[in-house]
């Protein structure tokens, strides 16, 4: 063969090798264009989804399919059972005879069983129902109790003041509170808000494998402090004039964090939200302005709507974080004491003893958190609304512009847990170690 001929085929071949990638890109370009621009949203949206999947097929803990998953489908309770059963070491296998509805072939039977024993996964009514919705609920329980959290689930269904007075506590409020401390659960970011629900809810199949994913890792590298702390949770006696609004703050466990919201349900009375939920500063509206006015004559109820309008108003007195009393507001900004009243990031409500309910978009819902193990770099001030609390009206800290709108979510996150690949988080000040695959989210603070 000549050199001439030798050089053309070279060519020929480098102008194939050289043009293959682009061919595909643009094929797999095209493809994607295909998709309706809401799918491809959607397939977006629920994108952590599909990581946690992968994740867990390289673990051996999944055996369904990755990329053919429909996401954003609600995950049944059989599904809850066969993710546990690797993650947790359930056997694995039929049960060999007929137990309530599960027959004796069941491929998820001794699971199902072994799980009802321990208490981790509850009957729906005298079934196992497996093929049924599994709710949030369902999922908080059985991932908190498998992992070993049941002191911290014990304490926090145990909640009472130093009084010894008891609350009325939602369904799974122990168990919902200690999901959310641990890192669990996901909170939606705000353009896909439309998507959150409350825990007494189905939950989704993407939602039901990253929470396996986050179990699988903190079965690996044990509880996190945040859970740890609320089994020693113990709070003062409460002011007889602020039970009523903690007990509505309690009242409230189980809705998810909502960007910009303060209602129950999408039709709040100030604006339209996304879904019912709350944001920090909408869910302490709501607790101090939904109850008995004349009953609680004795609060001084905090200005506006928004966190800036609750630091900077002339009601309430500022206090040391350190005096906060249940019924206090506690602030928080990325400079700590420094940071300007109209600043503030993030706000919650004391119950005292250094212990805080919030509704936090790191931990995707409302929660009680432990402060010291929550921000404690972002601490600011405290208020007090007793209605003997005032607040000249000349600030002690400069004062800016305020936000137009709400507050969101600061950018410092809590020291929890590391974050898992894939999932939305906020920048940390300093690279954390590398996590292994499935590391929960840093629960942070907002």
């Amino acid at each position: 063969m000549s050199t001439t001929r030798r050089l053309s085929r070279r060519h020929a071949l480098l102008a194939v090798n050289v043009a293959t990638p682009f061919v595909v890109i643009g094929a797999l370009t095209a493809v994607a264009l295909a998709q309706p621009p809401a799918d491809r949203q959607v397939a977006q949206s629920f994108a952590f989804g599909q990581d946690a999947a992968r994740e867990l097929k390289r673990a051996r803990a999944w055996a369904g399919p990755v990329a053919a998953l429909d996401l954003q489908r609600d995950a049944t309770r059989r599904e809850l059972v066969m993710l546990m059963t690797p993650v947790l070491g359930l056997p694995a296998g039929p049960i060999g005879s007929a137990w309530r509805d599960v027959a004796a072939d069941d491929p998820q039977g001794a699971a199902a069983k072994a799980a009802f024993e321990k208490g981790w996964l509850a009957a729906a009514g005298d079934a196992m129902a497996l093929d049924a919705p599994v709710t949030g609920h369902d999922a908080n329980r059985a991932w908190t109790l498998g992992l070993r959290m049941g002191k911290a689930v014990a304490q926090m269904g145990q909640f009472r003041d130093g009084a010894g007075r008891a609350f009325t506590l939602p369904e799974g409020f122990g168990t919902s509170i200690t999901a959310r401390e641990a890192g669990l659960r996901r909170n939606y970011p705000s353009s896909d808000d439309q998507y959150e629900r409350h825990d007494s809810q189905p939950l989704r199949l993407a939602d039901l494998l990253l929470m396996a994913s986050r179990g699988r890792y903190i079965r690996r590298t044990g509880i996190p402090s945040s859970v740890r702390a609320l089994q020693g949770f113990t709070i003062p006696a409460i002011d007889p004039i602020f039970v009523p609004t903690v007990q509505r703050a309690l009242s409230l466990v189980g809705h998810p964090y909502v960007w910009g919201g303060e209602w129950l349900d999408q039709n709040s009375p100030l604006d339209p939200q996304a879904a019912g939920g709350f944001d920090c500063s909408g869910f302490v509206w709501y607790v101090w302005h939904t109850g008995d006015r004349a009953a609680e004559s004795q609060i001084n109820m905090p200005s506006g709507r928004t966190t800036y309008t609750m630091n900077v108003g002339r009601r309430g007195k500022r206090i040391a974080w350190q005096r906060a009393r249940a019924g206090d507001l506690v602030f928080f900004g990325s400079g700590g004491r420094r940071t300007p009243l109209n600043q503030a990031s993030h706000i919650a409500m004391s119950l005292g003893n250094k212990w805080i309910i919030h509704s936090s978009g790191g931990r995707g819902a409302i929660s009680i958190t432990y402060l010291p193990t929550y921000w404690p770099r972002g601490l600011m001030n405290a208020r007090s609304f007793r209605v003997d609390a005032t607040t000249p009206a000349a600030p002690d800290q400069p004062i800016t512009a305020p936000p137009a709108t709400t507050t969101p979510e600061p950018v410092t996150p809590a020291p929890i847990t590391t974050p898992s690949p894939g999932a939305p988080q906020a920048p940390a000040p300093a690279p954390p170690p590398a996590p292994g695959p499935g590391a929960p989210q840093a629960p942070a603070p907002g």
